[in-house]
């Protein structure tokens, strides 16, 4: 049995990852008119919330973040395709939110924030990995998402790499609504338990 028989991938962060490659090479035209950029939202572009998840910097950045869709279409996670990318879209607007009401930023792209929603969901949502490791790889997003809160955080070498600063609170945002998420699963799971428990 081949490897991907055993354990088949999710097309959709594929198809995400084609969408992240098309504007991509679009060039600097399509990021400067899909970025979240500030002057332009306050003159009510407020497109540039949700479409500045899916623009980069340039292809170092477009490919780390493809790195990590191509990791949660290998753990192969639960759920409808439209779920996932109403997650997308939902966690692309938090976080653009969140940024636009309480940072001086003028500018901004990247999927990194949803990405870290999305990987904490993929791993407990995955067909194929074991409960420990599903738990082990949550455990280290959220350790990842409070060290890069700390002083003892730098984003130097990884902005060298994509050609511009770490934006950590997108990462925050989008982590924090992969938890809650994924609160909410484990609560109707929960729930469902106790009902066939009373009957």
């Amino acid at each position: 049995m081949s490897f991907f028989a055993r354990y088949p991938v999710s097309l959709w962060p594929i198809a995400i990852v084609a969408v992240i490659v098309v504007f991509t090479l679009l060039g600097e035209e399509a990021r400067i008119w899909l970025r979240y950029a500030r002057p332009q939202v306050e003159a009510g572009e407020f497109w540039r919330f949700i479409t500045a998840h899916w623009a980069h910097l340039g292809w170092e950045h477009a490919l780390l973040n493809s790195g990590g869709l191509l990791l949660v279409a290998w753990m192969h996670p639960k759920g409808d395709w439209k779920l996932w990318l109403g997650f997308y879209l939902l966690a692309g607007l938090l976080i653009s939110s969140h940024l636009h009401w309480n940072h001086d930023l003028y500018a901004y792209v990247g999927a990194s924030g949803v990405l870290h929603g999305l990987l904490i969901l993929a791993a407990y949502q995955s067909q194929w990995l074991e409960s420990w490791r599903k738990w082990a790889l949550i455990a280290c997003i959220v350790i990842k998402l409070i060290w890069e809160q700390t002083p003892a955080y730098s984003d130097e070498s990884i902005a060298s790499v994509i050609g511009g600063y770490v934006v950590v609170d997108a990462h925050l945002i989008g982590g924090l609504a992969g938890i809650l998420c994924l609160s909410i699963l484990l609560l109707g799971k929960k729930f469902e338990s106790g009902v066939r428990s009373e009957k």
